[in-house]
């Protein structure tokens, strides 16, 4: 096999890395757009669905996002008739989330989509194939959170 220097194994791994982000995001999009839905959104009404009825504060810690950017997606989400906020019976200083009939609906009707999407994105792949292709990407991931950890310092 022919050597390929660092420089340009980066370069092409870079451009090939953009254009499957590209992809995918168009997509998404094609794919979302029918439920009126953003990206990042399914993956709230799959917490909600997972949590049960969290709090706001609950609901950020554990996508690993802000408050205030889990407020947006609230909001946007409850404006769309798919999140309730309900008061706790135990507790009435604290609101819990919930997800309306409609927010079921699309979670699961989203569920199926994105089993689908992974199906076809993988449909080329062994299976031995997709186990290295998920160790790659968990590799990448580890890389990128150190990276992160070092740039937030």
């Amino acid at each position: 096999m022919e050597s390929i220097s660092r420089e340009k194994l980066t370069a092409d791994f870079g451009e090939a890395f953009l254009t499957l982000q590209h992809t995918y995001n168009i997509c998404m999009q094609l794919l979302l757009g029918k439920y009126g839905l953003y990206p990042g959104q399914p993956q709230v009404l799959f917490a909600l669905s997972k949590l049960g009825a969290p709090t706001q504060n609950e609901l950020a810690a554990h996508l690993g996002i802000g408050k205030a950017s889990a407020g947006v997606s609230i909001r946007r989400l409850e404006t769309g008739g798919f999140v309730k906020r309900v008061r706790d019976k135990k507790d009435t200083r604290c609101i819990r989330l919930s997800l309306t009939k409609k927010g079921e609906d699309y979670a699961r009707w989203c569920s199926i989509d994105y089993d689908m999407f992974f199906t076809t994105m993988l449909e080329s792949f062994s299976a031995e194939e997709r186990g290295e292709a998920l160790a790659c990407i968990k590799a990448m991931e580890g890389s990128l959170d150190a990276l992160r950890s070092r740039l937030e310092s």
